[in-house]
């Protein structure tokens, strides 16, 4: 079931004075969430693996919007130690919008340099323990809110048990091994972290919601490799961002709503339903459980 088809004047309150951290923010859909979130205002924190690009983008958005304030900083997503060292370097700000949008997407089978499959040391990981540590940041502000990114692949997402070895994968061989059912995997966790996170805030009378989305099918580098034949049929990735620019700045949120194109590879942004394994809250409970002990991260509400 999908809600009515996005607004754009629905995303454009101010969000000013508010700060904002977006992963992966020098390219594709990052990029365009920085751009997008700039213009209404918000002071954009661009947490980026490459800072020469980080900085060449920040200063081409400041010099297109006026009176915009981005600043850049380092954080590799596959290194838990880059991972907590950005956050302690964001300790004593008050975030009130994390957007957990960075990503690979199907690469070889590697693992980094924590033992982890690369996929979901990345894309789940690595979300899951910057997200855990930014919490008190996060619960400074009045009402903050965290973005997760999904995919359509989640539908193909599997998980048997979500146990430490399944969700590790590292161990080379299947599932972990087969980079497109691992990145369905990988957006299958983001999804049922984002709803595993806002059941767990409310449990605690946090004043943080938690969101999804997903982008459909848009032309950024993560689609690099992709024949380019197809490729004319994507949307650009101005368009592709559309539904996490709604999760992170549209009013009146409640928590776990679930952004998506309207056809679901192209459209407007509408509320939309992921698959039925994404809502196995035992399996969802012991995905939660397996990433806390993989990463050592206690959420503290």
């Amino acid at each position: 079931m999908t809600s009515p088809s996005f607004d754009s004047k629905a995303t454009r309150h101010s969000l000013a004075d508010k700060r904002v951290v977006i992963t992966g923010a020098n390219s594709g859909l990052g990029l365009e969430t920085a751009k997008a979130l700039a213009t209404m205002g918000a002071h954009v924190v661009m947490a980026v693996r490459n800072l020469d690009a980080g900085i060449a983008r920040a200063q081409e958005i400041e010099s297109s919007i006026p009176n915009s304030r981005v600043e850049v900083a380092l954080l590799d997503l596959a290194s838990q130690e880059s991972v907590r060292a950005f956050a302690k370097s964001q300790q004593e700000h008050t975030t009130h919008v994390l957007v957990n949008n960075a990503g690979i997407m199907a690469p070889p089978y590697s693992v980094t340099v924590d033992g982890l499959e690369s996929q979901m040391a990345t894309n789940h990981l690595g979300h899951f323990t910057l997200t855990g540590l930014l919490l008190p940041s996060l619960l400074r502000a009045e009402q903050s809110r965290v973005v997760s990114l999904s995919s359509v692949m989640h539908r193909f997402g599997h998980f048997e048990s979500a146990n430490i070895d399944e969700v590790s994968g590292s161990k080379n061989e299947a599932p972990a091994n087969d980079p497109w059912r691992r990145y369905g995997a990988t957006k299958l966790a983001c999804l049922m972290f984002a709803r595993q996170l806002d059941l767990r805030a409310k449990a605690a009378g946090a004043n943080l919601i938690s969101v999804a989305a997903h982008p459909g099918w848009a032309a950024t580098n993560l689609a690099k490799d992709t024949d380019t034949k197809y490729m004319k049929f994507a949307q650009t990735a101005k368009d592709g961002a559309r539904p996490q620019v709604a999760a992170a700045s549209r009013e009146n949120l409640v928590g776990f709503e679930f952004f998506g194109p309207r056809l679901e590879l192209w459209g407007d942004a509408v509320q939309i339903r992921g698959s039925k394994h994404s809502r196995d809250q035992a399996l969802a409970e012991n995905l939660w459980n397996s990433s806390a002990a993989i990463t050592g991260v206690d959420f503290i509400f």
